[in-house]
């Protein structure tokens, strides 16, 4: 049982109420790593969303997650103080407080782009690149 005197990390009030509202935010984003609390606004922008921010990796005991069952994205917009140590400690916190899942959303990877290459004019053992 998570201590309750541990304060909720920023935005959790808000998510609590909505949470108990008729029509609950899904998914629900943590926002780490650099501009996070920007970010958390623009995701704060869609009406079925909601976030929450980790403000630095120092913070991730000092609060209590109101996540017990909820499904996760861990918006991760990697720097100096949110490197991959880093998150994958976020994410056992997460759901060490009874997330149903968890997923990191990696915000400087750009999707658009292949993250590997086929080139069938090489041996069969270098074709992926």
């Amino acid at each position: 049982m998570p201590d309750q005197r541990l304060p909720l990390p920023p935005f959790g009030i808000e998510l609590i109420a909505r949470l108990q509202s008729a029509s609950p935010p899904w998914p629900i984003v943590i926002c780490f790593g650099r501009d996070s609390w920007q970010r958390a606004r623009q995701w704060q922008g869609n009406p079925t969303v909601w976030a929450l921010i980790c403000p630095s990796n120092s913070a991730l005991i000092q609060y209590r997650w109101p996540v017990l069952g909820l499904m996760l994205i861990v918006d991760w917009q990697p720097d100096q103080a949110a490197g991959h140590d880093d998150v994958m400690a976020l994410v056992k916190v997460l759901l060490g407080y009874g997330a149903e899942r968890v997923a990191v959303w990696p915000s400087d990877v750009d999707f658009s782009q292949p993250a590997f290459d086929y080139d069938s004019g090489r041996l069969v053992g270098q074709r992926w690149a």
